[in-house]
Formats: C-alpha cells, sequence, structure tokens
C-alpha cells in the first residue's frame, strides 16, 4: 500500500488494444467478404433472415408480371419425368398465344433428341425464349478445371440469348442464397466470345424483358463483374395449385389432382399441366399476358431447392424470380462502405474503455442506449434496403462492457478491501462502507482543508499506571479508550491516532465531509464527559480513584492525508491549528477547566452549546494570543445554578478585564459559592486579588503566558 493515490489500472486500455486486435482478426473474413470463415458473417445472415421473418407483414410482395411456370408433381404424373422436350415446344406456343412476353428455361438441355428441331423451332416462333448453359469447376491436382455445358445446336441458333444459371458463388454455408452475380469474368459469354465476361441468365432476361441492350446492362450492373448484390426477399403468397373451375376442366371433366390444395411462395405458380390441358383460371390466362415466365421444376427430386428467410425449402427459380425482381426494381439490399462497419466495430470496443470512470448506473444506461441506437439503425436500414451490420458492432459492444464491467466490479471489491484495512480502525463502520461504496473519496495524500481537531487526555494518568499492576492497566485504558472512541465516532469523526492515553480525532476529512464539524466536535466532547460519568459509576477492578479526561478543539486550516512509510500508515493531520488544539487541551490544566475550544471552534457551534469565556492565552510555540472557551453543556440545558454561576463569572470576567480587581473578587466569590470547587472562578478570584494588592503593570495586556504544553 503506497502514501500516494494507486496509479490508474491499465487494464481498460491494455485490454480495448488487445481485443481490437483478437476481434478484428475474427472479423476480418466478414470485413472481406469472406462467408466460408466469417464467424459475424453467418451471425449476420441469421439476424437478417430473423429481421425478414418477424416482419413478414410489411414486406414488399413479389412483382405479379414475374410468374414460375412449375413441372409440379402432377405434371409429372401425366406426363413423366424429364418432361418430353415436344411438350416444352406446345408450352412456348401456348405461352406465346397467352401474350407472355418473355420465357426462361430453367431447364439445360445438352443432349440431342430427334425432337430438337421441333423445340428449336418453337423457340424461334416465340422471340425472346432464353436458355441456358452451365459451367463447371472441377479442382484437381493441376489446379481448377473450368468445363462448359451448352444447350444442342439446334437451340443455342435460336435462342434469343443464352445464360448461366449458377449460383454456387453465392451460396452461403447454411444453404442459403442472400446475394447474386449478373456476370462471370471467369467464363466466357458463349454468344460474343472474346473476354467478355458471361451473363447470367438474370441479367440476358432482365435484358430482354425490359428491351434493354444486353451491354446497357452489364455496364449497370456487371461493373465490376464480380459485383454482388444483396437479394431483397418478396414475401411468401399462398397460391391454389390448380384454381380452374375447383378442379374441374373446361369441359366440366374432373381432374384427377387436388384442385383447391394451396402452395406458399413468392412468386405465381402456374402449373404446367394445367398450361398444356388448357385448364388455366381466367386470372392467370390474365396475369400470364406481357409476363417474364421463368419453366422450372417444382417436383421433389427434380429441382434444385435452397432455404430462405421464410421457407425451409423454395425452387431455385424462386432465386432468378426474385434476382429479377430486384432489378426491376432498383431495391437491391444495398451495404454500407465496408470501413464504415470498421470504424464503428473499434468504437464500440473502445465506448466501454471510456466509461471506466463514470457512474456504473450512467455506463450501463450509455450502453445500453448506444445498443438500442445500432439496433434501430439496424432497422431503419431494413426497412430502407440498406444492409447495417448488427451481430458484430454489438457483439464487440457487449464482450468489451462485459470484461471492463467484470475487471471494474474485481477492482472496486480489491479498492472497497483496501479502503476497510486503511480507513476501518479510524472512522464508524458507517463510514467505512459509504467509502467502500464510493472510493473516490478517499484521495489519498496531503490537501488543505477547513477542519476541526480534539484532543483528550485522561487526567493524572501517570499517578492512577503508577497504581495499578500492567495487566489491570491495559484492561483500564481499553476499556475506557474504546468508549470514548465510540462516542466521537458516532458525530461523525475520523479518529487519527491513539498517543499512550490520548485520543487525537479530526472532523471534516475529504473522505467525510461534515459541514457542521465545529458543532459535533463540541458535542462529541460533551458527550465524553458523561460517558467519563458512566465509565466511573462501575469502575474496573484496581481502579484506586475515579479518572477525569481533558479535552482540547481547534479549528482552521490544516493538511490532511497518509503519513508513514510504505509499510506502515496514518490518515492524519498537520499543521499550527493541529498543535493548537493539542496546546489547549494541556492549557487546561492552568485553568484547571475540563473542555477548551479556540474562538475559532466557538464561532460555529456557540447555537448549539453553552460556553463561558476563559479569556486571552498565549500558549507556547504562538506568539500571537488566541480567545479561548470552556464548554459547559448543550444550548439551553444548564441547570438554574449553572445559569446564574455563569452571569456571574461573566460579571466578574467583565470587571477584570477593565481592571475593577475589587469588584472582580466580589463577582467570582458568588460562582464560588454556587460551585467551590470551580477552577476558573478560583482562578481569577486569585488572580483579582493578587493584582488588587499589587496592578499589574500598565502595559499588560491581559494575556495569560502558558509556559507549559
Amino acid at each position: 500500500m503506497s502514501a500516494q493515490r494507486e496509479e490508474p489500472s491499465r487494464f481498460p486500455v491494455r485490454f480495448s488494444w488487445v481485443f481490437t486486435f483478437v476481434f478484428l482478426v475474427l472479423y476480418a473474413p466478414s470485413l472481406l467478404m469472406l462467408p466460408m470463415n466469417g464467424l459475424f458473417f453467418s451471425a449476420e445472415n441469421s439476424w437478417h433472415d430473423h429481421l425478414y421473418a418477424a416482419h413478414r407483414g410489411a414486406i414488399r410482395k413479389g412483382d405479379p408480371r414475374l410468374i414460375l411456370l412449375a413441372m409440379d408433381e402432377d405434371t409429372g404424373k401425366k406426363y413423366g419425368f424429364p418432361l418430353p422436350r415436344q411438350l416444352h415446344a406446345r408450352a412456348l406456343d401456348e405461352l406465346k398465344k397467352l401474350g407472355v412476353k418473355t420465357v426462361v428455361f430453367d431447364i439445360l438441355f445438352s443432349e440431342p433428341q430427334p425432337v430438337d428441331k421441333e423445340l428449336a423451332a418453337a423457340t424461334k416462333r416465340f422471340g425472346k425464349a432464353i436458355h441456358l448453359f452451365y459451367y463447371d469447376v472441377k479442382h484437381t491436382s493441376v489446379g481448377d478445371m473450368l468445363s462448359t455445358e451448352m444447350p444442342v445446336k439446334p437451340l443455342v441458333d435460336a435462342a434469343y440469348d443464352l445464360g448461366y444459371p449458377n449460383v454456387d458463388m453465392a451460396v452461403d454455408p447454411d444453404g442459403h442464397i442472400r446475394r447474386v452475380q449478373l456476370f462471370n469474368p471467369a467464363v466466357t459469354d458463349p454468344r460474343r466470345g472474346g473476354s467478355t465476361p458471361a451473363p447470367s441468365v438474370d441479367a440476358v432476361a432482365y435484358a430482354a424483358f425490359t428491351d434493354t441492350p444486353l451491354e446497357e446492362v452489364r455496364r449497370r450492373f456487371g461493373t465490376p463483374p464480380t459485383r454482388q448484390y444483396g437479394l431483397n426477399f418478396r414475401a411468401p403468397q399462398s397460391w391454389l395449385r390448380h384454381p380452374y373451375a375447383a378442379g374441374r376442366d373446361a369441359k366440366g371433366k374432373t381432374l384427377d389432382v387436388d384442385a383447391m390444395s394451396e402452395l406458399t411462395a413468392g412468386y405465381r405458380q402456374v402449373s404446367m399441366l394445367d398450361l398444356l390441358q388448357g385448364t388455366l383460371s381466367p386470372e392467370q390466362r390474365a396475369s400470364l399476358k406481357g409476363a417474364l415466365v421463368i419453366i422450372g421444376s417444382t417436383s421433389l427430386g427434380y429441382y434444385d431447392h435452397y432455404p430462405n428467410p421464410f421457407l425451409p425449402a423454395s425452387p431455385g427459380a424462386e432465386y432468378h424470380l426474385n434476382t429479377l425482381d430486384n432489378m426491376l426494381h432498383g431495391d437491391f439490399v444495398r451495404s454500407l462502405p465496408r470501413y464504415w462497419f470498421l470504424l464503428a466495430v473499434v468504437a464500440m470496443i473502445w465506448l466501454p474503455m471510456l466509461l471506466v470512470d463514470v457512474a456504473p448506473l450512467t455506463g450501463y444506461l450509455v450502453t445500453a442506449g448506444v445498443l438500442g441506437g445500432w439496433w434501430a439503425l439496424g432497422f431503419w436500414g431494413f426497412y430502407h434496403n440498406v444492409w447495417v451490420e448488427f451481430a458484430a458492432p454489438s457483439a464487440a459492444l457487449v464482450i468489451a462492457f462485459l470484461a471492463q464491467t467484470v475487471h471494474r466490479v474485481l477492482a472496486e471489491g480489491r479498492e472497497k478491501k483496501r479502503i476497510k484495512g486503511l480507513f476501518g480502525q479510524f472512522v464508524a463502520p458507517e463510514v467505512v462502507e459509504d467509502l467502500a461504496r464510493n472510493p473516490e473519496k478517499a484521495r489519498l495524500g496531503g490537501e488543505k482543508k477547513e477542519m476541526t481537531m480534539l484532543f483528550l487526555d485522561i487526567a493524572h494518568f501517570t499517578t492512577i499506571s503508577e497504581k495499578m499492576p500492567p495487566e489491570a492497566l491495559i484492561v483500564f485504558l481499553n476499556r475506557y479508550l474504546s468508549a470514548l472512541s465510540q462516542v466521537i465516532l458516532d458525530e461523525k469523526a475520523v479518529v487519527g491516532n491513539y498517543i499512550g492515553d490520548c485520543i487525537m480525532a479530526f472532523w471534516n476529512p475529504p473522505i467525510l465531509p461534515v459541514p457542521d464539524h465545529r458543532a459535533r466536535a463540541c458535542l462529541a466532547a460533551l458527550a465524553c464527559q458523561e460517558m467519563m460519568k458512566k465509565l466511573n459509576a462501575d469502575p474496573p477492578a484496581g481502579l484506586k480513584e475515579a479518572p477525569s479526561i481533558r479535552i482540547g478543539i481547534n479549528s482552521g486550516q490544516v493538511t490532511v492525508g497518509l503519513t508513514g512509510s510504505e509499510k506502515k500508515l496514518q490518515y492524519t493531520v498537520l499543521g499550527d491549528e493541529v498543535n493548537l488544539a493539542s496546546r489547549l487541551e494541556g492549557a487546561n490544566k492552568f485553568f484547571s477547566s475540563a473542555i477548551m475550544i479556540s474562538e475559532a471552534t466557538y464561532e460555529g457551534a456557540k447555537d448549539v452549546v453553552e460556553a463561558r469565556e476563559l479569556g486571552r492565552v498565549r500558549v507556547v510555540g504562538k506568539d500571537t494570543p488566541i480567545r479561548v472557551f470552556e464548554l459547559l453543556g448543550r444550548k439551553g440545558a444548564l441547570s438554574p445554578e449553572w445559569t446564574r454561576a455563569v452571569a456571574h463569572y461573566n460579571e466578574g470576567l467583565d470587571h477584570f478585564v477593565k481592571r475593577r480587581y475589587e469588584d472582580a473578587v466580589l463577582a467570582f466569590q458568588e460562582v464560588l459559592k454556587l460551585f467551590p470547587d470551580d477552577g476558573p472562578a478560583t482562578l481569577y478570584r486569585d488572580a483579582a486579588r493578587d493584582y488588587a494588592a499589587i496592578p499589574p503593570e500598565e502595559n499588560w495586556d491581559g494575556v495569560f503566558n502558558l509556559t507549559a504544553k
């Protein structure tokens, strides 16, 4: 334990630096958009999925112009899988009749068949029909091998354009697809050749549907070609699987399907069976006019499926529809520049360090406010199609705050223990508890303060100790000093130290502010006199005479703090005013008084105590005389005898000061008639008699020079 205030803990700053480094290492994959290793990226994805699911009713519904022509279970039961290609040709012709603007095949026709010319002709007749090509990357010992699988030659020539459906570069570890890349620079465009990045089926479908040149689409969405866009998911809706005439075809024949069963999907699904059999409902026919239709399978085992925020499995074709929807409405989920999130994470880590020195409740409120504000910002971003990271900044703030809080609790525990060990012997238990709760009050080290000091000494202790065996003497001292100390502590004092049979106490140090310290010191002195009566009424064994006490009290500017060595410290006060309090205790011998206080103390306590002036004295070591008073009791508590005695005493003192010594003798004799053993009255009566016989020198200032301590 040092006499100086302990150095501020370096843990908050050191932890913040170390945690910043560790956290950023963990955060780097997410920061660089590398989901395969992104701890917080995965958590962030889950958080955004939760936002979609929790606010399902407020999510925008899919564009009605985007439709999935589904090769569903009922279509498979009727025609088998894979569906004959001539049926796809028929479907194209039917869709053209219904006014469909663009058709995208989510099927790759890579194996030649005799009917390919029929499908190619239908593709040509339709006009804006788009076919797929597929690329595959195989990892080998000599590197990655890229292979491209094309549709059959007639379809390549007949198609409006070709696009790849691959989503592997955007699939997250949990199987979700949350982003899309519209062009792939690693694959060459099969139509345009050269080094032109290949377009996705979504890019060519958008170009065809909006009559936009593909180069314009490439400029708008493919710069740079590796750029990924966040999907803005549409809310799922319920659709009847076969809505026409509650399960009857146009001729009224009952269909071998569950006509009224529903499906849940983000976009309208029209059964291929209904299209080929002419059993579309009027609503379906109307919706197909001017629409963009993707032909894909929804039959279990015959389609690729992925989870989304709303459904555990959704056809891959729906992701293409969702991408086209975002392109048409320009509402992909945007992300703020990554460095903003980096700055946010760093700020969240360092914020708790800045709160270390504030009140705990303030720290909690600020942290909760920042966390709540970031949460609100995340919701704002969600509704404005802006991706605001929540997981990483929130985790950084919570972990940093918990770490700093745990350290603070442990540090405060150590500080409380230190404070209790340091001050427990000086002050009342409730004061120690207050200091333990508020360690900042215990400002270790010296500082100037207006305070009141009390010195209490057992009169004639030497004589008493000589008549008692050592064991009994220790019991006597412990009993009297313990009881008197407790009386003093009850008045919110600090017991500085014990010097043999002497108690030194003081009021109003920084650790325990006491505005009425002068009055409390005087009340403590009076209470000590009362305690002595109780103790003397039941004296310890071996005590031959009833002891009495002398008390000196002074107030003024002193230096307060810890003094001593590294291993032994005292919390005490130093200065001339302290010395004067000690001298006043000894000055009681001269006046035969019990409690002497200085004028500085009396002025701050006169409203609560009764006192009489003893005169002016010049103590050892001080050239300037001071007025001193003797405490007599609490305000208004004097007996009638003492009230009369004080009146006579004040009259005699006035005569004495004015050198009317015969009159002074008469007044002091009146006091002694009431209290024959009163020391100050006896002193002044005898002095007045002497001065009546032999007057003092003319230049005598009436000050008593005390030569003994």
